[in-house]
């Protein structure tokens, strides 16, 4: 048995004992009560819906937050990143601003920014699209973490001999076809580690889209406080802090196996 796998066994069994054991110490001979009252709103947390019947709450928003925030970052950061390694200055000087400016932002600012400078709705092509909180979110949450993901990018390629840019250049290759073809497929295992820890921590910072309005975890578990009262708070909070838990601490473990393959070289 690996460490990996002893810190993951370790992790997935000791996080949620120590857990319980703090839930056991607020709530003493009350516990199993409490424990009842909150087992019907379990699936509220979880999707949103008391029954399971639809996705469109809870911690699946936070997932699927994540996911398209994620997605809009990887592309956006990709060429953000392209315009830091220009040879123009002219291209690689403003990428370099708007770089800094949003990696060293505070994301609960992006967030608040966003909730106020985008409007509720735009007109595409004559046709009206709602930009719901969650939209909104997306959107705030993406900004920053499109230049970290730059950021990732830019050192990934820079990783990459300089010996290869230079073959491939005497094969008549063009300097983005250098990139695509040759430089990307190479570096692209050095930065999935690192992309994988931006994704974990963007997951966490899910939490503060709260402050939008989106109907997150955190929003249904202080709608469920304020329906069942302030008895249950600490229990609904623990509960929420084990889903975040149980969802990354396996990608904060596969990333570092992945840390170790890419080190070693091993496949």
């Amino acid at each position: 048995m690996n460490m990996q796998t002893r810190t993951f066994i370790l992790g997935m069994v000791g996080v949620p004992a120590l857990l319980a054991l703090v839930f056991l110490s607020v709530y003493g001979e009350q516990s199993s009560a409490v424990i009842r009252r909150i087992m019907p709103r379990v699936p509220m947390l979880l999707t949103g819906s008391a029954d399971f019947s639809s996705l469109d709450g809870g911690f699946a928003t936070n997932i699927v937050i994540s996911l398209c925030s994620m997605a809009i970052a990887i592309v956006a950061g990709a060429m953000l990143g392209t315009g830091l390694i220009a040879r123009s200055g002219f291209v690689r000087l403003p990428c370099s601003l708007f770089m800094n400016l949003l990696r060293n932002s505070p994301w609960l600012v992006v967030l608040f920014a966003m909730l106020y400078l985008l409007p509720f709705e735009i007109e595409i092509f004559g046709l009206t699209v709602s930009l719901s909180p969650a939209v909104k979110a997306v959107i705030g949450l993406a900004l920053p973490v499109t230049a970290n993901i730059a950021e990732i990018f830019r050192g990934g390629v820079q990783a990459i001999p300089s010996g290869q840019w230079e073959s491939a250049s005497s094969l008549g290759y063009r300097r983005l076809q250098i990139l695509r073809h040759v430089v990307i497929p190479q570096a692209l295992p050095l930065m999935v580690p690192n992309l994988m820890t931006m994704y974990s921590m963007l997951f966490i910072g899910t939490s503060l889209v709260v402050v939008t309005g989106a109907n997150d975890v955190l929003s249904v578990a202080r709608t469920i406080i304020a329906v069942d009262g302030e008895a249950v708070a600490t229990a609904i909070y623990i509960f929420v802090l084990l889903l975040f838990f149980l969802f990354c601490f396996p990608i904060a473990i596969l990333t570092r196996r992945l840390e170790h393959r890419v080190g070693t070289g091993n496949p």
